[in-house]
């Protein structure tokens, strides 16, 4: 009899909710999960895609608290927004054994970073280029949609001793290819979400006032998607591929917005974003209030992709001295929306970094770099 894996999944958001079903579906996997609210959680659970397809699977463990689901695991699969991580790995740390493969879902949040500054530099450690899935929990705790699988997947590694091994498992259980990346930069820089929302937010909302009200709420996608979309997220994209073309890493793992939708122009980009299908029905988060609609600065298109990623990658800009003149007017835009301060004439505020988001320092981010 195969012997079984065992899987803790940390997280009740989208990744969490298709895993567990997915995952759970699957004989040689033993699921438990960590979850702040661990009785909304059902040991049946279920994850279904458009086509109707069905995941049905049977959980072990559902807890709140760590030394009952970390210990026994032989992967731990953090499924949480940037912002969540340090205090989930902080949570975990007394639990996790030199043999535990500790994860996460999607590595462009600064997991990497975060993970060796908790859990320190030798942890075993993995990360996805991409996060596997789109989709939704369908009812909490009970069931999963699942709204689009990728073609292919890539997984980091930093000190796992068969990458390729940790790759098969993950390619076993979504029924997807996974292919190994050579360098864990190559999960952490990434063009996805972290230049994606701000961009797109950024053109939505660039005349943006406090007092400003919206007469109604724009798609992110579909037909609202225009060309300055489009030739934002190219402009920041290019920005990224200077800094990582200074960094020990292989640009040709990392495609280029372009590349990666097979587009030759900015209008074939735009073309692109207004037809992708899970994408459609998806609008900007906004407060309704009199007269209208507001930005609602305490979405993850702000607390997640500016801290987590945008300020990552500017991080990784100042460390190799590459200017980013695009990435500064979103991360500028964005900052006066939020209230904060995080860069000034062009660079980070390193008191204001090193307390909000410490990995990030320049304290933190030189000590890491003597084992790039």
């Amino acid at each position: 009899m195969e012997k079984k894996i065992n899987i803790c999944i940390c997280g009740g958001g989208s990744q969490g909710h298709i895993s567990a079903g997915v995952i759970g579906s699957h004989n040689n996997a033993k699921v438990n999960i960590l979850t702040r609210r661990p009785a909304l959680w059902t040991r049946d659970f279920k994850t279904v895609d458009l086509d109707g397809k069905e995941y049905h699977a049977s959980l072990y463990k559902i807890s709140d608290n760590p030394a009952e689901v970390i210990p026994d695991a032989d992967i731990v699969f953090i499924c949480l927004p940037g912002y969540a991580i340090r205090e989930e790995l902080e949570k975990i740390k007394p639990y996790v054994s030199d043999n535990t493969i500790v994860g996460c879902a999607f590595g462009g949040s600064g997991f990497f970073l975060q993970l060796f500054d908790i859990l320190g530099s030798n942890t075993k450690g993995f990360a996805f280029q991409r996060v596997p899935f789109t989709g939704r929990p369908k009812e909490y705790g009970h069931s999963a949609t699942l709204k689009g699988y990728k073609p292919y997947l890539k997984i980091a590694t930093r000190n796992v001793e068969d990458p390729r091994r940790l790759a098969d498992i993950f390619q076993n259980w979504y029924s997807t290819p996974v292919y190994t990346l050579g360098h864990w930069l190559e999960a952490t820089l990434s063009n996805s979400n972290p230049l994606l929302h701000p961009c797109r937010m950024r053109v939505m909302f660039k005349d943006w006032t406090p007092e400003k009200v919206y007469p109604q709420v724009p798609y992110m996608y579909n037909t609202d998607w225009d060309d300055e979309s489009s030739q934002c997220w190219v402009d920041c994209d290019s920005e990224l591929r200077h800094i990582m073309a200074k960094l020990p890493m292989n640009l040709d793992e990392v495609p280029s917005i372009l590349e990666y939708y097979g587009c030759a122009d900015i209008k074939a980009l735009t073309n692109k974003m207004q037809s992708i299908v899970p994408f459609k029905t998806v609008q900007a988060h906004m407060n309704e209030t009199h007269g209208g609609f507001k930005v609602d600065a305490s979405v993850r298109y702000f607390t997640e992709d500016i801290p987590y990623g945008l300020l990552l990658i500017k991080a990784f800009a100042e460390l190799t001295e590459t200017p980013t003149p695009a990435i500064d007017d979103v991360i500028n835009w964005a900052q006066n929306i939020m209230g904060k301060r995080y860069i000034h004439n062009g660079r980070l505020v390193e008191e204001i970094i090193t307390i909000e988001l410490p990995f990030l320092s320049k304290d933190n981010l030189r000590k890491l770099c003597q084992n790039l």
